[in-house]
């Protein structure tokens, strides 16, 4: 059974059984960019043990994600699917493939706005209209 407490780790061998692995974006230190930081939870010794490693800049890499590899029991535990280094391959594999690009269009809220009618007739007489936090704002 594995213990809900998580401990930290410097160190993970590839052999150990992988639970859980996701990559995220995070700012950088400085903060003049973002960074990509790979989280991976391992069962040692029926706990829970994390890693979180900065593994480069988040431009080099595609989306962020998360990879289940372990299946929880309902008694808080759970059995670990693949080893670490099963996946990490599957996050490389992962990381090479292109970002899926978008299928929706942003919208164009100036266009939609003057496309109104009820809109552009308070405008015209400077009625009131509610903006950011409900406040009342003044067309002029």
């Amino acid at each position: 059974m594995v213990s809900r407490i998580e401990l930290s780790s410097t160190e993970i061998m590839g052999h150990e059984p992988c639970y859980y692995l996701s990559e995220f974006n995070r700012p950088a230190r400085d903060s003049r960019s973002d960074r990509r930081h790979q989280q991976i939870t391992v069962i040692r010794n029926d706990r829970k043990v994390k890693l979180t490693r900065d593994i480069g800049n988040s431009l080099l890499f595609g989306e962020e994600f998360q990879l289940v590899c372990g299946v929880p029991n309902g008694k808080g535990g759970g059995e670990a699917l693949y080893s670490v280094s099963e996946a990490v391959q599957m996050a490389q594999q992962m990381n090479l493939t292109p970002p899926r690009k978008s299928e929706f269009k942003p919208k164009d809220w100036n266009k939609i706005f003057w496309e109104n009618v009820e809109e552009k007739q308070k405008w015209k007489r400077g009625s009131s209209t509610f903006g950011p936090k409900f406040k009342k704002q003044r067309n002029t």
